[in-house]
């Protein structure tokens, strides 16, 4: 684990980042858009740990317990199944990634696009993590795949760990999925609309880091003491 010894006393979503808790950070700026209904918080490691910080969390959230073991982000999926269908569309988001996206203007477009899902990813030359149709939009594949791409304007971009998603697209996961990325496959093998697509967020609200090693800890903490970022607005 890239946190490590953090992560060996406490869960990802509760390393410290610039005096507040990874999942503290998350929950405001969510809860702060006005976007959800409801938000959840998938756990398996640590778990103990988690309930209690959701007892005084001061941001209500329903917390889904993976109690044998950690099934992956199509696993949460199915796990939340119900949570997550309740209402038309849903965003899930990384924990270890922070971002200061607009997300009532990404909400708009994704439903504006009339796609079962979309991926909020940073276009780049080199160094992607997944492929996209640089014409139409559409999500090709991951990057391992990107020689199998048959498309003239394939592209690569960062993936930022946020998808929305409409709650059909619960009807393609599967009790035994791991990996979600298999899922955005399944359905784009369905019609057009089935086709996850890619939503690349405006200059002004592209900033986002994935704090998932020592040196970003570091990174973050520098930003916000010289007052490059502010995670609190």
């Amino acid at each position: 684990m890239r946190l490590r010894p953090l992560t060996d006393t406490v869960p990802k979503a509760l390393v410290p980042v610039c005096g507040e808790p990874l999942l503290a950070h998350n929950l405001r700026r969510l809860h702060n858009s006005g976007v959800f209904s409801a938000l959840g918080v998938n756990s398996h490691y640590l778990h103990e740990q988690m309930v209690e910080y959701q007892k005084q969390s001061s941001i209500p959230f329903e917390l889904f317990y993976e109690k044998d073991k950690i099934r992956g982000t199509g696993g949460a999926l199915d796990f939340a199944r119900d949570f997550l269908g309740g209402d038309d569309t849903f965003m899930v988001a990384n924990v270890d990634i922070l971002h200061k996206f607009d997300i009532p203007a990404l909400a708009e477009r994704f439903i504006n696009a009339n796609r079962i899902c979309s991926l909020v990813s940073i276009p780049v030359s080199t160094g992607g993590t997944i492929v996209y149709d640089g014409a139409t939009g559409d999500y090709l594949g991951v990057i391992a795949e990107k020689g199998e791409c048959k498309a003239e304007k394939a592209a690569e971009a960062e993936f930022t760990g946020v998808t929305f998603y409409r709650r059909e697209f619960l009807d393609y996961v599967n009790g035994d999925d791991f990996s979600v990325t298999a899922i955005w496959k399944r359905v784009a093998a369905q019609d057009y609309r089935h086709i996850p697509g890619i939503i690349i967020p405006g200059k002004a609200s592209s900033w986002w880091m994935d704090i998932g090693t020592h040196e970003a800890l570091a990174k973050i903490q520098a930003d916000s003491d010289a007052g490059k970022v502010d995670l609190w607005n």
